[in-house]
């Protein structure tokens, strides 16, 4: 019971959704679309960011891990000796205090040919190995960093659990020229960790700004839907006031005309007839005073007609429903148009009284159009809904030919306007009319 209570609701907030967006304009579109933008922005930037700062961080390490290189072999330590010879305890000396410690985890120095000349681990000391593609870079003179692939043979006495990169920057000698390469392997769980710290902060302050312009734009959009609702209210208290107006005229002109003209009327209808009955049947006058009586019989039904037309309101209040089938049940009693109804599932509690009445009045209007300009025989009434609008639909099989609008439909479609709806009128020249009038489900209030 709840679910199917619940999709009116959910059918007039669709609604009122697809109202609101139509009715804020270009610009309010565009501005929509730069939140949109904003928020796309903001994404990338978080993405990008943590990733331009690793980056940085870790080419600032390869470039400080080349200058202290640089350093040592400026104080002629390079080329060295054997582990046990002075200059290379010399060189252990000053890595140790340059390098070694902390998150350094391993230390080597290359030739250009490959060969360690040195090594926190003595035992690779000598070795000659195949340069890896990162360290052929830092020969170039590009500082550069990778992380560590301990399969490799260089790394045969390692064995870690943990996530080590490795950088390589070029060591120089007094002329410039790049002599070897330092390698430094570093634990990266310190390096992550810092970068996590500035991922959660960047999200934190991108989150932050999106919270506030979300904030501001809920209240944009709540202040706009208060102006939108104060719209319609005032719309739909001056589509009442004219209602109501226009019904006092109607009775003031059904009284006007019945007791103006319709009774004078009927005193002439019976006027004429006494005439007839007190002439011989084969006096000359007969023949006028017949047509004469016929001629007045026909004006005072189509006064009738007429009357009963204005006399009929919506303020009845008969229904959506009940409204149209009345509409086309005068219509089929009073012409020779043949009216095929169709009336769907259509929830008329969703529409407030201004709604009903713009929709009924452009359908009287609808087929009052058929009945004087579109010479037609047949005609289909559909009052139904789709998942944001009521819509009642009228197709006739008359001429088609489009005229221009008279005043009954121009009120109509103005009244739909006035409510967020619609009025369509589509004429094809030889294959008839159609009018589909329709308002959103939420486009009037209750």
């Amino acid at each position: 019971m709840s679910d199917v209570s619940s999709a009116p609701r959910r059918r007039r907030a669709v609604g009122a959704a697809r109202v609101q967006w139509g009715e804020i304009g270009v610009v309010g579109r565009v501005a929509f679309a730069g939140v949109v933008l904003s928020l796309g922005v903001a994404v990338v930037l978080g993405i990008w960011i943590p990733r331009l700062v690793r980056q940085h961080l870790l080419e600032a390490r390869a470039e400080l891990i080349g200058t202290i290189g640089d350093e040592i072999a400026a104080r002629g330590l390079m080329p060295i000796g054997l582990p046990a010879s002075p200059s290379y305890e010399r060189l252990e000396n000053n890595i140790e205090f340059s390098l070694l410690g902390g998150e350094t985890v391993r230390v080597k120095l290359w030739t250009a040919d490959g060969t360690v000349v040195y090594s926190d681990d003595t035992r690779l000391v000598g070795s000659r190995f195949e340069l890896s593609p990162a360290a052929e870079r830092a020969l170039s003179g590009t500082p550069t960093f990778e992380f560590s692939d301990h399969s490799e043979p260089s790394h045969e006495f390692e064995r870690s659990s943990v996530e080590v990169m490795e950088f390589f920057a070029p060591v120089h000698g007094r002329d410039g020229v790049t002599i070897g390469v330092f390698e430094v392997e570093q634990r990266a769980d310190a390096l992550n960790a810092s970068l996590s710290d500035v991922r959660r902060n960047v999200w934190l302050a991108i989150g932050t700004g999106i919270s506030v312009l979300g904030i501001f734009m809920a209240a944009l959009a709540v202040s706009a839907a208060q102006v939108l609702d104060r719209r319609r209210r005032q719309a739909e208290q001056l589509l009442g006031s004219l209602f109501h107006a226009q019904e006092d005229e109607r009775r003031r002109t059904v009284g006007a005309l019945h007791d103006d003209v319709g009774q004078p009327l009927f005193r002439l209808l019976y006027g004429l007839e006494g005439s007839r009955a007190a002439l011989a049947p084969d006096h000359p006058a007969q023949p006028e005073l017949e047509r004469l009586t016929d001629l007045t019989r026909d004006i005072d039904r189509t006064l009738r007609g007429e009357l009963r037309t204005l006399h009929r309101g919506v303020d009845e209040d008969l229904g959506l429903a009940s409204s149209i089938e009345q509409i086309v049940d005068t219509a089929m009693a009073e012409t020779d148009l043949m009216i095929d109804l169709e009336i769907g599932d259509v929830d008329g509690s969703s529409l407030g009284k201004a709604a009903k009445i713009a929709l009924v009045h452009a359908a009287r209007e609808a087929i009052i159009n058929i009945r004087k300009h579109a010479n037609a025989t047949n005609a289909e009434v559909e009052l139904g809904s789709t998942a944001h609008d009521v819509v009642v639909s009228i197709r006739d099989d008359g001429t088609g030919a489009r005229a221009p609008e008279g005043l009954g439909l121009v009120t109509a479609r103005e009244r739909l306007e006035a409510i967020g709806g619609k009025l369509n009128v589509t004429s094809t020249r030889g294959r008839g009319t159609l009018f589909r009038a329709m308002v959103p489900i939420s486009g009037d209030l209750p």
